[in-house]
């Protein structure tokens, strides 16, 4: 059985304060968003006074990290507790760190020319974590990274804006980057380390990657086919006005021949002004909107070969699948892992993870 601890301590400071057990958990984590936590646990532990309980989860000042089989996968900060008198237990909701910056304001005239996105997105960090009154959750920034993509940003005191608002701008345009919040732990300390990769994070095909099979290790799939976002002629933008625009577009021919009626996308670009690029961009944007658009959602066993923690957001994943849905030889594809449910065993069910590719119009 796969053995879970939940380690619960100070925001400021960093002080363990107890190890409480918990049930009922389910946990999740997404690329560029973070994630949520939620468990309850029982008064009246054996070993253990109520007022310790109660002091080691209180929101807003406390923080817990989960640890499987001895390997921290989670961390984050009490947001909420709900308790239930008759059943005596106290009901917790936590937020992941990658979720503090909606917490907080820029309270200082903020300015970036023609810098690197990556630097500003680590500076705010930096600056964020610097301000006054317990302001560092201590979140490790990385070193500085080569000017790829250049932006500026300027943000005023008196805006009042969210360093959510303005880091998730630069991570989350098209021309953004991958990120999250990796967690080690050393010793007893929990370590919190910013981690930032462009265009992607993650392993791409390689033949020693994972593989989900159904079935097999996948319990479960639901298969979503869309057109939102989807369409048949995709133009990209690139820099440029009116006539003056460069623009490259292309064209499902065979779906068009095959019945499918005319739907355009486009795909801003302002960036670029290499027609090339632009073109190159097109053609595989085409391929990424290609109608209508398929989106597979799989629950795994945890405790199964590839295990859980084994793949990490961003990795690139076979799946393989052979039932009526896929009439002949089954689906066989590439998927890019881009967020994990996970819902620890109790005593009469399995560890099971659900796992999100990339395509998702929820991701």
């Amino acid at each position: 059985m796969t053995d879970y601890r939940y380690v619960f301590g100070t925001m400021g400071g960093e002080q363990q304060l107890a190890e409480i057990a918990c049930y009922g958990v389910t946990m999740d984590m997404q690329m560029n968003k973070g994630g949520q936590w939620q468990g309850t646990f029982q008064l009246d532990q054996t070993g253990m006074q109520n007022s310790d309980l109660l002091a080691a989860s209180i929101p807003g000042r406390c923080w817990i990290a989960v640890e499987r089989n001895g390997i921290a996968i989670w961390h984050g900060f009490i947001w909420s507790r709900v308790y239930s008198a008759q059943s005596k237990s106290v009901q917790l909701f936590a937020l992941s760190f990658e979720q503090y910056p909606k917490q907080r304001l820029i309270r200082q005239d903020t300015t970036f020319t023609a810098v690197e996105q990556r630097n500003i997105f680590s500076s705010l960090w930096t600056q964020m974590q610097s301000d006054t009154g317990n302001s560092n959750v201590n979140v490790i920034v990385p070193g500085a990274f080569t000017t790829v993509v250049p932006k500026n940003v300027s943000v005023l005191a008196t805006d009042f804006k969210y360093y959510d608002g303005i880091m998730s701008g630069l991570a989350d345009a098209v021309d953004g980057f991958d990120w999250y919040i990796g967690v080690s732990k050393t010793g007893t300390y929990y370590q919190k380390n910013l981690v930032i990769g462009y265009p992607t994070l993650g392993v791409g095909q390689s033949p020693g990657m994972n593989v989900f099979e159904y079935p097999g290790n996948i319990t479960q799939y639901y298969l979503t086919e869309y057109m939102s976002d989807a369409g048949t002629n995709v133009f990209v933008m690139g820099n440029g006005e009116g006539s003056d625009m460069l623009v490259s577009e292309v064209v499902a021919t065979d779906l068009v021949a095959g019945g499918f009626p005319r739907y355009d996308q486009v795909v801003s670009r302002k960036d670029l002004d290499d027609l090339t690029q632009i073109q190159g961009i097109a053609r595989q944007q085409s391929q990424i909107k290609r109608p209508p658009i398929a989106v597979i959602k799989v629950t795994v066993k945890g405790n199964l070969t590839p295990e859980f923690g084994s793949y990490n957001l961003g990795d690139t994943c076979r799946v393989v699948i052979k039932d009526p849905r896929w009439p002949g030889n089954g689906f066989s594809g590439y998927k890019r892992l881009l967020k994990w449910s996970l819902t620890p065993q109790a005593s009469d069910n399995t560890e099971e993870a659900d796992l999100v590719f990339e395509g998702d119009p929820d991701v």
